[in-house]
């Protein structure tokens, strides 16, 4: 069970965001840019969709590396970011994937994974993590979203797995079914991601409508900012 024909389906429809999102600006002008002065490096964006994002890095001087499980987004992200886009298989290991001219894995400054990772499974999503961990460079960072409880999606579940993932079933503007892996707390949010080293923990919702009520209801995602040490 996975969310992966709900997004073939989006993208054969024109899926795919334009901009850069606006907390991702965010983070890369007040994180990177004030607080860690960082203005370069290499990154690896897991979940790049159409390379929106892993464009915006790369014009501010970052060499980006993106994957993604859907081929028609990869193709559009190779647009933004030439082969350094790689389709990948799902829960495939990303170890070997990109290797320096010596054959020798690369190294990450930064590991970007936005409204990716709770698609896994709690045993994928740790193997990831800890995959994650050993692919980053010392003192290299992180960003990872994660859908929370106050989430909209939340109250459309229709089955509770056994492997900590949620079957959602939407319906009205999105007729789709989706599995998600929810996250109940900050707390929570912090063991997900060890061992890296939390260095901001924050939330964005994007877009909620009060009135009238909206079945979609709140956009709301955690955010974890960490570092290996």
């Amino acid at each position: 069970m996975s969310s992966k024909n709900a997004y073939v389906d989006k993208y054969a429809k024109g899926y795919g965001i334009c901009y850069p999102e606006g907390h991702v600006i965010r983070f890369y002008q007040r994180i990177c840019l004030y607080s860690l002065g960082l203005k370069g490096g290499r990154i690896l964006d897991f979940g790049c969709g159409n390379g929106v994002h892993a464009q915006y890095f790369q014009e501010r001087g970052f060499e980006v590396y993106g994957v993604d499980i859907i081929s028609q987004a990869i193709d559009l992200a190779k647009a933004q970011i030439g082969d350094r886009a790689r389709l990948i298989s799902p829960n495939q290991s990303l170890k070997n994937l990109f290797i320096d001219k010596n054959s020798a894995p690369l190294s990450f400054d930064m590991i970007f994974a936005n409204q990716s990772l709770y698609y896994l499974n709690n045993t994928h999503l740790r193997r990831q993590v800890d995959e994650f961990y050993e692919m980053s460079s010392k003192g290299g960072i992180c960003f990872f979203t994660m859908m929370s409880r106050q989430n909209g999606y939340n109250k459309c579940i229709t089955k509770v797995l056994d492997n900590g993932l949620s079957e959602v079933s939407l319906k009205g503007r999105l007729e789709e079914v989706s599995y998600i892996r929810f996250v109940d707390s900050t707390d929570e949010l912090k063991e997900i991601f060890a061992p890296f080293k939390p260095l901001y923990i924050g939330e964005y919702n994007s877009f909620e409508l009060y009135e009238p009520y909206s079945c979609e209801g709140s956009s709301h995602h955690y955010i974890f900012i960490g570092q290996k040490e």
